[in-house]
């Protein structure tokens, strides 16, 4: 057996478990009161689900085979990545959504269409500002932060998500046409 180091991963269980139950009550609060934007959300939010049930299970597993089994410091590394990229995608798609519904929302109850369009956009831009703040802290300031494979795909993801809002907003307020489901 190879020597390995103590992890701590019940913070991690109990930051996926969090995110389990906000997601849970975010959809038993958004089905109250459907609006446009609502499927998209709602499934973006059940995936989300799925990833974090999966970290916390990961996590989970990680600390029983390096508390109860042999388990080299490699494989355990590897379910603590596997951990992370789930959470990470999970958080994206939570992200995406609450910038979808934000959006739609204001659109339905406002009727102040640029500032709903400013609300996703500023939304996910503070998002990857902190990712990028963190990736750079992670990387004592090196240039090498923009190779964080994990952070880049979440960033991609997110620009997408918003990507598709304002393609939805130029079609809503050009064809009257939404997009977004």
């Amino acid at each position: 057996m190879g020597e390995t180091k103590k992890i701590n991963v019940k913070d991690w269980i109990n930051l996926s478990s969090v995110m389990i139950g906000a997601v849970l009550t975010i959809l038993a609060l958004i089905w109250q009161v459907p609006t446009n934007g609502i499927i998209s959300a709602s499934y973006l939010l059940m995936i989300s689900f799925i990833f974090f049930v999966n970290s916390v299970s990961t996590n989970s597993k990680a600390n029983f085979e390096q508390e109860h089994r042999e388990i080299t410091e490699q494989k355990l590394n590897q379910w603590m990545l596997f951990a992370e990229y789930t959470f990470g995608i999970g958080f994206t798609c939570v992200i995406c959504a609450f910038a979808i519904l934000g959006y739609e929302y204001l659109i339905n109850f406002s009727g102040v269409r640029l500032l709903s369009l400013l609300l996703p956009v500023s939304f996910i831009a503070v998002a990857l500002l902190l990712m990028f703040v963190y990736n750079i802290i992670n990387y004592d300031g090196k240039l090498s932060a923009f190779k964080s494979i994990k952070r880049n795909l979440w960033a991609i993801l997110e620009v997408g998500c918003l990507l598709v809002i304002i393609i939805d907003y130029v079609s809503r307020y050009t064809t009257g046409i939404p997009l977004i489901p």
